[in-house]
C-alpha cells in the first residue's frame, strides 16, 4: 500500500512538471545540463586559481580575489542554467565536476594552432591538481615554478577557458534555434557577457605581457 500512494504521488508530480513544460525538447535539456556542468567546471578552475595566488610563495592578492569573483560568477551562471531548466518543465541533473578535466580542456586550447601563448600546458591547473606527469615535463617543470609568469599563464588559462565556454554556448544557440525564448535567453544573459569577458581577459594579457614580471606584474595585481 506504502509503494503505491508513493508511486501515485510521484505521478502526480510528474504530471504537474508535464504541465509547465511546452516545446521544452530532451536534446536541449540534455545541452543544458550539460552546460551547467562546464559551468561548475569553470567555477571550480578559478576557485582552484584563487586558492594558488593566495599561496605564501605566490602571494598576489590582487588575483586571487579576481578569481574568486570569477568562481562566483560561473557559479551564478549555472544556477540560472538550473534555474531556466526548472522554469520550462525540465530535469536538472548534477554531474561529477574534475578539475583535471579543465586542466585538459584549458591545455588542448592553449596547445592551438591558431593561436600563441607562452605554454602549451595548463601549469597552474595542473599544480592545483598535483599532476606528476604534467609537472614533470619541461612546459611545467615544478623545480622551474619560480620563473613561472604566474599572472600572465593565469589569464592566458582563462582566455581559453572562456572562448571554450564561449564555443559551447554558441552551439547551443545555433543547435537549438527553433526554441525562440532559449535563444533570447542565450543571447541576454549569456552570450554578452562572454563576449566582454573575453575582450577584458585580452586586454589583461596585452598589459600584463607589457608590464613584465617582477614589479610589473607586483604593480598590476595592485590594480586588480
Amino acid at each position: 500500500m506504502k509503494y503505491l500512494v508513493v508511486f501515485a504521488f510521484l505521478a502526480l508530480a510528474y504530471a504537474d512538471v508535464k504541465n509547465v513544460r511546452q516545446k521544452f525538447k530532451d536534446t536541449t535539456i540534455t545541452a543544458l545540463n550539460d552546460q551547467i556542468t562546464r559551468e561548475l567546471q569553470a567555477s571550480y578552475f578559478y576557485q582552484a586559481y584563487s586558492q594558488y595566488f593566495a599561496r605564501a610563495d605566490v602571494s598576489l592578492p590582487g588575483f586571487s580575489k579576481f578569481f574568486s569573483e570569477a568562481s562566483k560568477e560561473e557559479r551564478s551562471h549555472a544556477e540560472k542554467l538550473m534555474e531556466y531548466i526548472n522554469k520550462r518543465g525540465g530535469d536538472v541533473q548534477m554531474k561529477e565536476i574534475k578539475l583535471q578535466d579543465v586542466c585538459d580542456v584549458v591545455s588542448k586550447g592553449l596547445d592551438s594552432t591558431t593561436l600563441t601563448f607562452t605554454k602549451t600546458t595548463s601549469c597552474i591547473c595542473n599544480f592545483m591538481t598535483g599532476d606528476a606527469t604534467a609537472l614533470s615535463g619541461i612546459d611545467c617543470d615544478k623545480s622551474m615554478r619560480d620563473s613561472w609568469f604566474n599572472g600572465l599563464l593565469a589569464m592566458e588559462d582563462t582566455l581559453v577557458l572562456e572562448r571554450y565556454v564561449n564555443e559551447e554556448l554558441l552551439k547551443i544557440h545555433s543547435g537549438h534555434d527553433d526554441d525562440a525564448h532559449l535563444s533570447h535567453v542565450l543571447e541576454h544573459d549569456f552570450l554578452d557577457e562572454q563576449v566582454n569577458a573575453i575582450k577584458e581577459i585580452g586586454d589583461k594579457i596585452s598589459q600584463l605581457k607589457r608590464a613584465g614580471m617582477g614589479l610589473g606584474e607586483y604593480l598590476f595585481d595592485q590594480k586588480l
